[in-house]
């Protein structure tokens, strides 16, 4: 004769609620074996420990107990395998996104982490080969939904070249610097490794650079380039284009507002041995 378990057992094997029990009974999803007439007790079959365990699965997988009581209810194995494979499809689509939203998480936390180390911010001199580029000049007067919509331009041009990574430059006039007008950018682009035939193909000089990495918010990105510039000035050295900044598409939030690490960039005219002095 099959032994027999009490609701408190099978509670307790499986790790649910009594009242989950109760409640599957009710609404018809998972049935006692029998149920004492005099004291209305509910007993359950071992044979039935898989359709628990399996009903709890789907649950854990996000169904619905209306879903899971739909698949129970299935009339053929037709029917049942039809049904398992669109949830399946759902299912590997949900995983997909998940996946997605993790990396968007990932690049986030390394973002905010590599913000929080300050001990690479001070200027200095680097040299930086000649980059090939494309770039999309922003319409004037500058906005913000205006640098988004040629921002959205520009992964577009990149989808169509199929060229993957994150890592993009603005080009900033000195004028608007040094004017307060830091955010006004003239120019935003992307970098590649050969030179494409596209209407926005650019190439950037080479050279000599001062630099800056800035780690805060947007709004004080200002103060960065003042600091930039007092090295500059110290240094006896003098710029001869419109600031670059190198710049990554993860955006994180600092509590005070929303900010990224930026290289800021400004081309220097050659000395040849002050600035190897320096730059050793």
């Amino acid at each position: 004769m099959k032994k027999k378990y009490k609701i408190n057992e099978i509670a307790s094997f499986f790790k649910i609620s009594r009242q989950t029990l109760i409640y599957y009974d009710n609404i018809g999803l998972f049935k006692p074996r029998f149920i004492d007439s005099e004291t209305s007790y509910r007993y359950y079959d071992e044979d039935q420990f898989s359709n628990l365990r399996f009903i709890l699965i789907l649950k854990e997988a996000g169904f619905s107990l209306n879903e899971i009581g739909a698949y129970t209810k299935s009339s053929s194995p037709e029917e049942s395998l039809n049904y398992l494979e669109k949830k399946n499809e759902l299912m590997d689509l949900k995983i997909k996104k998940m996946i997605e939203s993790k990396l968007i998480i990932d690049k986030k936390i390394s973002e905010i982490k590599k913000m929080m180390k300050k001990d690479d911010i001070e200027p200095k001199i680097i040299y930086l080969d000649p980059m090939k580029a494309i770039s999309i000049d922003l319409e004037k007067p500058f906005n913000y939904l205006k640098y988004d919509k040629t921002f959205s331009n520009l992964l577009e041009i990149r989808k169509k070249l199929n060229l993957h990574g994150n890592e993009y430059f603005a080009r900033v006039s000195k004028e608007n610097i040094i004017s307060g007008n830091a955010m006004e950018i003239d120019t935003l682009g992307f970098f590649t490794s050969t030179s494409y035939d596209h209407q926005n193909s650019i190439e950037i000089d080479g050279g000599w650079f001062a630099s800056i990495i800035h780690k805060d918010t947007w709004d004080t990105v200002e103060d960065s380039y003042e600091k930039l510039f007092r090295y500059i000035e110290d240094n006896g050295y003098e710029i001869v284009g419109d600031s670059i900044e190198f710049f990554n598409e993860v955006i994180v939030h600092l509590g005070k507002g929303e900010g990224s690490t930026i290289q800021i960039t400004f081309p220097l005219k050659t000395f040849k041995n002050k600035i190897i002095k320096n730059f050793k």
